[in-house]
C-alpha cells in the first residue's frame, strides 16, 4: 500500500530532517545527485514532508547553522508568509505572524496566535528565549490554524522545536562564534555512552553581544540591545526495554539584557499646534509659560534612517531566568503506541527601567519629564500534561492519533508607567505628574482538551483525514491592590468552549506528486483588557469585566507536494483562504492598552517552496508567499503583503574537505502592527553570505569546520516593529525599533 511505501522511505533514511530551504545532496556525480528525504512530526508521527498535507517549512540543525539562525527571529525570513521580529520593551519578546495572524502583546493575559512547542510541550510565555536552549535538532513552522493536534488551539500556526536526544555513545562538540559588536558565542555538548540502558547529553551555551546602539546618557545603560546569556541543558534517555523508553530534560537560561530603544519616527500635531489641548501644553506649574516638552521630541524624530546613538535617562538591564522540565514516556504495545508528555516551566524577569520616549526631556527649570518610562516585574509558571494514543487499524487502512491535553498557568505582572498621556475631554494626566497608569495584576488560566484524528486510505491514490477537538478554557484576572488607583483587588473571570475540526482529502498522482484539499478551524479564547479602567471613576470596572470575544478562523487550503527530474527538483505549493471572525487586536486608546474585537476579515494568498540541484555542484533554494487581507466594514481597507527568499548554494568536494558557499537574499514587505498608519514597517531586502570549509578530517582526533559570514551586507536601514502612542488621536508620538546594521563573523566547530 502507499502508506507502507511512505513509511519505508522515511525509515530507510536518517530521521534527522533536512530543511527544504537548505538541502544536502549526494555529490558522487551530477547524475546521481538527489534531494534527501525530509522527515517531520507535524502530525505527531514521523512522516515524509512530501506526504504530509500541511504547509510546512522545516529547518535542520545544519540548516540553522548555515543561515546563521541563533535566535527565533532569524528563521522567519526564510519561510513564506511568516515574519518573526523582536519587539521593544523587553529583550525576550517576539512577534510572530503567519498568514497575517499575529500578536506582539507581551501581557500575560493574552495568548499568542502562533503556538510554540519544545519536544511536544506548549510554551505559553517568553518565546524569544526558547532558542537559547542548545542542541536543536530541527524546527518546523506549521502555517495555518492548528485546531486539532497541537496543545493550545491557535489561529495562526505553530512552531515546533525538536531537541537532539542522547546519541548513546561518546561524542563531543565545541562551536565558537566571533562577530561584530562584540558578539561571542560558545556552545559545548557532550554525549555519554549508554550504561544500564541510560545515556545522557549535557550542553552549555554562553552568549555575549554588546548591541549596535549606544546610550550617551550616564543615567542609563550604555550598550543598548546588549545580551549576556548563560544556558545549559541536561537530557537523559532510558531505554528500559525494546518497547519502553523515557526521555527527561532540564533546561535553564539566565539572561541579562538591555532592550532595544524605541526610535521616534512620528509626532502628533500637538507638538507644534498650541490650539490642540493636550498634556504637553496644559498651563500647570510644571509646564509653566506654555512650555511644551513634546516639542523637544521633534529634535530626535527620524522617520527613515536608523539611529545608533541615543540620550536615554531611564533604561536599565533586564534580568530573566527561564527553567523547564520535560518528561516523555513512550510505550510501544502490540496494539498502539502510548505516549505521555509532562512539562513544567518557570519564568521570571525584572526590568527596573525602560525608556520609551526617545530621549531625556526636561522643563525649562530642569525638572525631568518622563514622557514614557516604565518598569516591569513579571513571573509565570505553567504545567501541562498530554497523553497520546497512536496506532493503525483495519489492516493498516486506518491511521489514528488520539489524545487528552491539560494545561494550567499562573502569573503576576507589576508594570507601572511614568508617562504623559492626556485623556481628551478631561483634565486627567495618566502617569508621571497625574493619575497612575500601568498594569498591576495576577492571572490564572486553565485549558483542557480531547482530540482525535483519523486518516483512512481509500485506495492506492485517495485518502481522507478527519480531525476533531473539544477545548475548554477558563481564565481569571485580578487587578491587584498594589495599583494605587484601587482600594482593593478586583477579579474578573470567564470560560469558553469550542469544537474545532479538520478535514483533509489527499490524492497521490504517482510516487513523486501528490495533492491535498483541506478545511481547518482554529480558535483563541477570550481576553481581558487589564488596563481598561474608567479614568474618571476607578470603581467602574464595566469595560474590564467584559472580555473580548474568542477569535475564530476557518481556513480553506489546496496544495501540491512534488518532486521532478529524478528528485533533483522539489516544488511545493499551497493556496489558502482564511475567514477570520472577532480578531483580537491590542491598541492604545486614550492612553490605555486595550484589547478589542476588530470584526471580521478574510485573507487569501499562496505559498511556494522549492529547491533545485544544478550542474557543477550548485543548487538554488527559495520560497515566496503572498497574502491579502480584506477588512469588512472598514471602508474597504485591504492589507497586502509578500515575503520571499532565494539562496544560491555551492558545495565542492576536495581531497581533504568540502568547500561550502551560499548567498541569501530575503524580502519582507511593509507590515502593519495596528490599524493606525503610524509605527508600521516598510519593505526591506536583505543580503547574507557564508563561505567555509567543512569535514576537515583530523585523523583519529575528529573533524572541524570553519566559516566566514556576513549579514545585511548592503547595510539596509529597516524597521522591524513599531507602535502608535497617540499620533492617530492627534496627540503623542509613534516609534519603531530598527534591524541590526551590517555585521561579520567567523564560526569554528569541532566534533569528535
Amino acid at each position: 500500500m502507499r502508506k507502507m511505501n511512505v513509511l519505508a522511505k522515511a525509515v530507510s533514511r536518517a530521521t534527522v530532517a533536512a530543511s527544504p530551504v537548505v538541502m544536502a545532496f549526494a555529490l558522487a556525480s551530477p547524475a546521481q545527485a538527489q534531494l534527501e528525504e525530509v522527515v517531520v512530526t507535524a502530525q505527531r508521527v514521523s512522516a515524509s514532508l512530501q506526504d504530509t498535507p500541511i504547509a510546512i517549512t522545516a529547518f535542520s540543525s545544519d540548516s540553522l547553522e548555515q543561515i546563521g539562525a541563533f535566535n527565533a527571529t532569524d528563521i522567519g525570513e526564510y519561510a513564506p508568509n511568516v515574519t518573526i521580529v523582536p519587539t521593544f520593551g523587553s529583550a525576550g519578546n517576539i512577534r510572530t505572524s503567519i498568514r497575517g495572524v499575529s500578536t506582539g502583546e507581551p501581557s500575560l493575559t493574552i495568548d499568542p496566535k502562533v503556538g510554540m512547542y519544545i519536544d511536544g510541550a506548549y510554551i505559553a510565555r517568553n518565546a524569544g528565549a526558547v532558542f537559547d536552549i542548545v542542541d536543536i535538532e530541527r524546527v518546523e513552522i506549521l502555517r495555518g490554524p492548528q485546531g486539532t493536534l497541537w496543545g493550545k488551539n491557535t489561529t495562526g500556526g505553530a512552531i515546533n522545536i525538536i531537541t537532539k536526544k542522547p546519541a548513546g555513545e561518546f561524542a563531543f562538540k565545541q562551536a565558537l562564534t566571533f562577530g561584530s559588536f562584540g558578539e561571542f558565542r560558545s556552545q559545548t555538548s557532550v554525549d555519554t555512552p549508554t550504561a544500564a540502558g541510560v545515556s545522557a547529553k549535557i550542553s552549555y551555551m554562553l552568549k555575549d553581544y554588546d548591541g549596535w546602539a549606544t546610550n550617551r546618557n550616564p543615567e542609563g545603560e550604555k550598550d543598548l540591545g546588549s545580551v549576556d546569556t548563560d544556558a545549559y541543558r541536561i537530557a537523559l534517555r532510558w531505554e528500559a526495554s525494546d518497547n519502553f523508553m523515557a526521555d527527561y530534560s532540564y533546561d535553564n537560561s539566565d539572561i541579562e539584557a538591555v532592550p532595544m530603544p524605541l526610535q521616534i519616527t512620528h509626532m502628533g500635531p500637538g507638538a507644534t499646534d498650541p490650539s490642540i489641548i493636550g498634556s504637553f501644553n496644559l498651563q500647570t506649574s510644571v509646564f509653566s509659560g506654555g512650555y511644551n516638552p513634546l516639542a523637544q521630541m521633534l529634535s530626535v524624530v527620524e522617520p527613515k534612517k536608523r539611529v545608533e546613538r541615543f540620550d536615554l535617562d531611564g533604561n536599565s538591564k533586564e534580568n530573566t531566568e527561564v527553567t523547564g522540565h520535560n518528561l516523555t514516556l513512550q510505550w510501544d504495545t502490540d496494539v498502539m503506541q502510548i505516549k505521555s508528555i509532562t512539562a513544567y516551566r518557570d519564568y521570571e524577569s525584572s526590568l527596573p527601567g525602560n525608556d520609551l520616549d526617545g530621549g531625556a526631556w526636561q522643563t525649562s527649570d530642569g525638572v525631568a519629564i518622563p514622557m514614557f518610562h516604565a518598569s516591569n516585574n513579571k513571573e509565570q509558571d505553567q504545567f501541562s500534561q498530554e497523553f497520546q494514543f497512536i496506532g493503525s487499524a483495519f489492516g493498516d487502512k486506518l491511521d489514528y492519533v488520539a489524545g487528552l491535553f491539560y494545561f494550567e498557568e499562573e502569573g503576576k505582572e507589576i508594570n507601572p508607567w511614568n508617562a504623559m498621556f492626556y485623556v481628551p475631554g478631561t483634565p486627567v494626566l495618566l502617569g508621571g505628574l497625574g493619575a497612575a497608569a500601568g498594569a498591576w495584576y495576577s492571572m490564572e488560566n486553565e485549558s483542557k482538551a480531547a482530540y482525535g484524528q483519523m486518516k483512512y486510505y481509500i485506495n492506492e491514490q485517495w485518502d481522507v483525514t478527519l480531525g476533531l477537538r473539544y477545548t475548554e478554557d477558563d481564565k481569571e484576572v485580578t487587578l491587584l491592590d498594589e495599583d494605587p488607583r484601587l482600594d482593593g483587588p478586583h477579579t474578573a473571570k470567564d470560560n469558553w468552549d469550542e469544537f474545532t475540526t479538520d478535514l483533509i482529502v489527499g490524492y497521490q498522482l504517482n510516487d513523486d506528486i501528490s495533492f491535498y484539499g483541506k478545511r481547518a478551524e482554529g480558535y483563541n479564547a477570550g481576553v481581558f483588557s487589564i488596563g481598561a479602567l474608567n479614568h474618571m471613576d476607578y470603581t467602574d470596572f464595566t469595560v474590564f469585566d467584559i472580555p473580548a470575544d474568542p477569535e475564530e478562523t476557518v481556513s480553506w487550503e489546496v496544495g501540491m507536494k512534488s518532486e521532478w527530474l529524478d528528485k533533483s527538483l522539489r516544488f511545493n505549493l499551497a493556496v489558502f483562504y482564511n475567514d477570520n471572525e472577532n480578531l483580537q487586536i491590542t491598541e492604545f486608546v486614550e492612553g490605555v492598552r486595550t484589547v478589542r474585537n476588530s470584526g471580521e476579515n478574510t485573507t487569501k494568498g499562496f505559498e511556494v517552496d522549492f529547491v533545485a540541484l544544478l550542474p557543477a555542484n550548485f543548487s538554488v533554494e527559495g520560497s515566496y508567499g503572498y497574502r491579502k487581507t480584506d477588512f469588512d466594514g472598514d471602508n474597504g481597507r485591504a492589507d497586502g503583503k509578500s515575503t520571499g527568499a532565494v539562496s544560491l548554494v555551492y558545495n565542492l568536494p576536495m581531497d581533504w574537505a568540502y568547500l561550502d558557499a551560499r548567498f541569501d537574499t530575503t524580502y519582507t514587505d511593509a507590515e502593519n502592527f495596528s490599524s493606525s498608519p503610524y509605527g508600521n514597517s516598510e519593505s526591506r531586502t536583505l543580503f547574507n553570505a557564508r563561505v567555509g570549509l567543512s569535514e576537515i578530517m583530523l585523523g583519529d582526533a575528529g573533524s572541524m569546520r570553519v566559516a566566514l559570514w556576513g549579514k545585511n551586507l548592503s547595510d539596509e536601514e529597516y524597521k522591524v516593529y513599531g507602535a502608535d502612542l497617540g499620533v492617530n488621536q492627534g496627540l503623542g508620538y509613534a516609534g519603531n525599533s530598527f534591524g541590526a546594521p551590517r555585521s561579520y563573523g567567523v564560526d569554528f566547530i569541532y566534533e569528535y
